[in-house]
């Protein structure tokens, strides 16, 4: 019995000793517990593939999660115009990174015709398909399960600046609005601004580039072929406008037989500040102080009072110094700098738009 005793009190020495360990590395585990606090791992960021139909396209784009258990907010991307894919070249990424880290999901496709969507948009009813794509993707995500269908917003730029309050006009799904250079008057309105903006880019006096500006609107909105005579021969005066045929001017006069009046009830003279100023949703506007495609004064002074108008007791409106019309960092914003810009160089935002908007999402969540 000594014997027995005595050698399992030997082979227990190290037992007793590995029990002690385990003890303090479990003591040490709680210790540590309690300081840093505990919890089951979060789900890490994600991407995934997402589709829908509307109408005749296929819309293809990427559903991205932020880190954390859902459901979560979520942001629509609205593009501007012309092709364009999920990611703009890749000058939306430090947006949405931005967007994941104050715990949105975000959500842009390629625009139909681009990247892997189907179809292509008509012109003539630009808006309209355009509109009904942003509808069509809030309806889908309010089924996802990762997406608090009770916060869906959107975030939209230029041309988006039409589109988004025909969405607001039709949909009560819209939680709240961000809007980057997005026109404060009519397409007509917006298109003279931009040519004439272009034209001082070219070489046209400051001081000509109002009348400029008044004179394109004036010929859009002819009633008769003789104004629009009257106008095309006063504009025929500043030789700088030659440099930007490129966006769609002419300055020849059309014969009578192949002119005619445009459709005063038509899109292009739809002003979409009809809508904000019904708009109590929370809404936060950015402008750049260089945009030569929207103007940018106008644009602070249309949304300020028709959000004023609305009653709107959230919104905030930001003029960026020195953004372009994408809020990038510019010298002139002339269209012609842009094209020259490299890939690093179209992510060049300034902290104030980063930080602001960052800011203001993790405020709408409180």
């Amino acid at each position: 019995m000594t014997r027995i005793s005595s050698s399992t009190s030997k082979s227990n020495k190290p037992a007793i000793a590995n029990t002690l360990q385990a003890g303090q590395a479990l003591s040490l585990c709680l210790l540590l517990c309690f300081l840093v606090g505990c919890s089951p791992s979060q789900p890490a960021e994600s991407t995934a593939e997402t589709s829908f139909h509307s109408g005749p396209f296929r819309v293809v784009g990427d559903l991205r999660l932020p880190e954390g258990k859902g459901p979560h907010p979520v942001v629509v991307f609205v593009h501007g115009d012309g092709p364009n894919n999920r990611t703009s070249g890749g000058s939306y990424i430090p947006i949405i990174e931005r967007m994941l880290r104050a715990g949105y999901a975000t959500f842009a496709w390629d625009k139909p015709g681009t990247g892997e969507s189907t179809g292509e948009i008509d012109r003539s009813q630009l808006i309209e398909q355009r509109s009904q794509i942003v509808l069509d993707a809030i309806a889908m995500l309010k089924e996802h399960p990762d997406i608090d269908a009770q916060q869906i917003g959107l975030w939209g730029i230029s041309q988006a600046g039409y589109v988004m309050p025909v969405v607001l006009s039709k949909s009560d799904d819209v939680a709240f609005m961000i809007a980057v250079s997005c026109p404060g008057v009519a397409g007509v309105d917006q298109g003279a601004y931009l040519v004439s903006a272009q034209a001082v880019c070219a070489g046209l006096p400051e001081e000509d580039a109002e009348q400029v500006e008044y004179l394109l609107s004036a010929i859009e909105r002819a009633r008769t072929y003789d104004e629009y005579v009257q106008y095309k021969e006063q504009l025929a005066a500043y030789p700088a406008l030659a440099s930007v045929t490129e966006l769609g001017l002419t300055l020849e006069i059309r014969p009578e037989e192949e002119w005619h009046a445009h459709d005063p009830n038509g899109d292009y003279f739809w002003n979409p500040i009809e809508i904000i100023e019904q708009t109590t949703i929370p809404v936060l506007a950015f402008y750049g102080t260089k945009d030569t495609q929207v103007d940018p004064y106008q644009g602070v002074e249309a949304y300020q009072a028709a959000l004023k108008r609305a009653g709107n007791p959230n919104f905030r409106i930001e003029l960026i110094q020195d953004g372009d019309h994408n809020i990038i960092l510019s010298n002139s914003g002339c269209l012609i700098e842009r094209e020259w810009r490299s890939a690093k160089e179209w992510r060049n935002y300034p902290p104030q738009y980063l930080d602001t908007m960052e800011e203001w999402l993790r405020e709408l969540r409180q």
